[in-house]
C-alpha cells in the first residue's frame, strides 16, 4: 500500500518553509526509516559541520515524534 506525502517548499533568503502533507502509512514508514539510520555515524560525519550536525539532529526528533 502506497501513503500520500506531498510537501511545499516555498523560501527566500535565509526565511525557508517546509510543509509536509501525509498519511499515516507514509508517517510509519518515515519511522521505521528513522530505525536504519546510524545517527551515532552520521553525527561524526558531520562533526566539522555544527549546521549538518544540528539538522540531523533535529531531523532525528522530528522522526522520533512520528512515531508517538
Amino acid at each position: 500500500m502506497q501513503g500520500s506525502f506531498e510537501y511545499k517548499l516555498d523560501g527566500k533568503g535565509d526565511a525557508v518553509n517546509l510543509s509536509i502533507d501525509l498519511d499515516s502509512t507514509s508517517a510509519k514508514a518515515l519511522v521505521r526509516l528513522d530505525r536504519y539510520i546510524n545517527w551515532e555515524d552520521v553525527l561524526k560525519l558531520t562533526e566539522n559541520d555544527p549546521e549538518a550536525a544540528y539538522a540531523a539532529e533535529r531531523l532525528h526528533t522530528v522522526l522520533q515524534h512520528l512515531g508517538r
